[in-house]
């Protein structure tokens, strides 16, 4: 029982949602739906349902981090996506019945990336 008279869950003193664990770093963290692995947002993408009425399951990668809605958050890995398809998670994390079409996101994984030229990335 804790000092004000309630019964406490073990450890609830020191578990924080909202704060990364210390080896993570600063940042809010999200847990990957395809190999469950917490992590920081910013080492993951998220991706969110359309609002396209032709095909309202489809599933993109929201580069921006805006779109309205349920999103779920990836490694953007391949085999995380593999993951997440063969466990249908992102049905599950999107709230959505039935399956989902994940091509537009394994579409963006599977792109090369433009190499960056020293002096040209972020920072």
């Amino acid at each position: 029982m804790g000092r004000d008279g309630r019964l406490s869950e073990a450890g609830s003193r020191s578990r924080h949602p909202d704060q990364a664990p210390e080896h993570l770093g600063p940042g809010p963290v999200r847990t990957c739906v395809g190999c469950r692995a917490r992590d920081l947002a910013a080492r993951l993408v998220r991706v969110a349902l359309t609002d396209a009425v032709a095909d309202p399951s489809a599933v993109v990668v929201d580069t921006a981090r805006r779109l309205p809605g349920r999103g779920a958050w990836l490694h953007p890995d391949p085999k995380c996506l593999d993951l997440a398809e063969r466990r249908r998670a992102f049905a599950r994390a999107l709230r959505v019945p039935g399956p989902v079409d994940t091509r537009a996101v394994r579409e963006q994984l599977e792109a090369p990336r433009p190499a960056q030229t020293p002096g040209t990335g972020p920072g």
